[in-house]
């Protein structure tokens, strides 16, 4: 009688067992929600923003030592050396999201540098904001995957689709 009563249970815990496995398979990673306001919970360590070089490329000083940082997983258009379509504006909302002084926390992917030597990273503001989804949902990038740095790759295009629709951004004007 007992074990018929437990085996429902323990199925449904297996299932649960598979899909938490499943969702770590794909990235590697937990998945980790993307919710406003919330600190993100893959956060290796802070930073204070030195300065901001264009929409999707900054400089961050972590430790005493002043990076390159290069938002991994989106594009911005392009302000150097030829300014493209809502280019000054991505750099723009950058300097709003992460202005000069202010501390982020920042996560890396798999790969943690690009070709030029700069840190790939995650960013997120004090109260939560993620600053890499922030730019694609409100039209100022777009999803972009180099490979293997992919975590947040589906939920950046399921914002891109929606800055898109809405004709956010660069979508509105461009």
């Amino acid at each position: 009688m007992i074990a018929a009563t437990l085996r429902p249970l323990a199925a449904l815990a297996l299932v649960g067992l598979l899909g938490s496995i499943d969702g770590c398979l794909q990235t590697g990673e937990p998945s980790v929600p993307l919710q406003p306001g919330v600190p993100a919970a893959s956060a290796e360590g802070t930073g204070t923003v030195v300065g901001i070089t264009d929409g999707d490329t900054l400089r961050l000083e972590v430790d005493g030592v002043e990076l390159r940082v290069r938002l991994v997983g989106i594009d911005t258009p392009e302000v150097y050396p030829d300014v493209e379509c809502f280019g000054p504006e991505a750099e723009d909302a950058l300097a709003a999201l992460a202005p000069r002084g202010s501390t982020l926390s920042y996560a890396y992917d798999r790969d943690p540098r690009d070709q030029y030597d700069r840190e790939l990273m995650y960013l997120f503001t004090t109260d939560g904001t993620f600053i890499n989804y922030e730019l694609v949902a409100q039209g100022y990038a777009e999803a972009l995957v180099v490979e293997p740095n992919d975590r947040y790759y589906d939920d950046f295009v399921i914002a891109e689709r929606e800055a898109q629709s809405q004709g956010l951004g660069q979508w509105g004007q461009c």
